[in-house]
């Protein structure tokens, strides 16, 4: 968070307005990671609006990513299946499948806990085709487990 912070404060400096929105959004990642929810939405929304002024589409992108995360955190996660959607459609628009597939396997947990079981399916097996196809195995197992532990709970009930 610190070196974060550093980072913003050089950036504002610049005159860099598509620097400064990478630090703020970097800020308010940490942010949300160390819990500091409002903090992050402060700063990841004013990192968003320097991406949209500038004509930024991966950094905004970025940032919804952002944003989903902060609501599926907080509990909102009607908003945030909204910010991990607008990031996706972003992503896809642009060709950034690296990042596309990590937004998916986002996207599935508040469609979980919304209950939306085949929704949180659908985003995850195609998160799980492409990292297969990007040769990230780690990530790939990983959603391979959230799929047979969603599989597992439906089999339960």
């Amino acid at each position: 968070m610190a070196h974060a912070e550093r980072t913003l404060a050089l950036y504002s400096t610049f005159d860099q307005p598509v620097w400064e929105a990478l630090a703020l959004n970097q800020v308010g990642w940490c942010a949300a990671r160390l819990g500091d929810y409002d903090t992050a939405r402060t700063r990841c929304q004013a990192a968003l609006a320097l991406y949209r002024e500038h004509d930024s589409p991966n950094g905004e992108a970025d940032v919804l990513d952002s944003l989903g995360y902060i609501d599926h955190h907080t509990g909102d996660h009607r908003q945030a299946v909204d910010h991990y959607r607008r990031a996706l459609a972003l992503r896809r628009t642009i060709g950034n499948t690296t990042s596309a597939a990590d937004t998916l396997d986002h996207l599935g947990h508040p469609h979980v806990a919304l209950g939306q079981v085949d929704q949180a399916r659908a985003a995850w097996q195609e998160a799980l085709e492409l990292y297969q196809r990007q040769g990230r195995d780690v990530d790939a197992r990983r959603v391979r487990q959230q799929l047979d532990a969603l599989d597992s709970d439906l089999r339960i009930r």
